[in-house]
């Protein structure tokens, strides 16, 4: 069966049997979940002296509340814990996802203090839209749209057996520096030619502006290219709706 994305762009995928950690290659890491609340764990009292000082609680709260920093009941440090004043100990829902290496590492260069500087590297992970058991995860019109790049936020990658799931995309508003130790290298990547595309979509989704109207693109031909694409995959999508009806 035909992959219009794949006819659109070329191949997507090729095999990769070296152990670098470099842009392009498929990694397995461990990626927090974005959670409305969340568990800190806190000291029953505040009050060093206190013998409740050293039984502690899970205490449910938000990222609001973390950020603005307003607990004035929780000023001191907790040398147990390991905790200055202005710090917090969360219990962190994760889970393991593929992404797609998208920089060589961070601070690659600073060798003298490898406890401050080290090695990370910016990746883009990949969620899940229609699971290898055939259920969606998103409603079918969101997914239609993500094949036909109409969101920034969103690239999505065509089926692959190294991926397990049916339907996937790179989602760049989830884009984070990992470091090297949470990073398992696959025996897959996205081919050169798909980097640049990423790359260039990566511009797109800071700037919201694709292709060289207004000077943007680092690589024109490339931008060029998606933008086409892009243009395309909407044009068919919209008229496929609009026969529908």
């Amino acid at each position: 069966m035909s992959d219009p994305l794949v006819d659109t762009l070329g191949e997507a995928f090729a095999s990769y049997e070296g152990s670098r950690i470099k842009p392009g290659v498929i990694c397995v890491a461990v990626i927090p979940y974005v959670m409305k609340n969340q568990y800190a764990i806190k000291p029953k009292e505040a009050n060093p002296s206190s013998p409740d000082h050293q039984c502690y609680e899970l205490v449910r709260t938000n990222p609001a509340a973390l950020a603005t920093g307003n607990q004035d009941t929780w000023t001191l440090p907790f040398i147990d814990l390991n905790l200055d004043s202005n710090e917090d100990l969360l219990i962190v829902k994760v889970k393991r996802r593929p992404v797609v290496v998208f920089s060589r590492a961070i601070l690659e260069e600073v060798r003298s203090d490898s406890v401050r500087f080290q090695d990370s590297f910016w990746c883009i992970p990949l969620y899940t839209l229609v699971d290898k058991f055939a259920h969606p995860q998103w409603s079918q019109e969101i997914i239609e749209d993500v094949f036909a790049l109409t969101y920034r936020a969103c690239f999505p990658l065509p089926h692959h057996f190294s991926l397990h799931d049916q339907m996937s995309a790179l989602r760049f508003d989830k884009m984070q520096p990992i470091p090297r130790r949470f990073l398992k290298p696959t025996k897959s990547r996205v081919t050169k030619e798909w980097v640049l595309y990423l790359n260039e979509w990566a511009k797109f989704y800071i700037t919201g502006v694709i292709g060289n109207n207004e000077g943007s693109c680092t690589n024109c031909s490339v931008a060029n290219e998606l933008k086409t694409a892009r243009d395309l995959l909407m044009e068919v999508l919209a008229e496929s709706r609009l026969n529908a009806k």
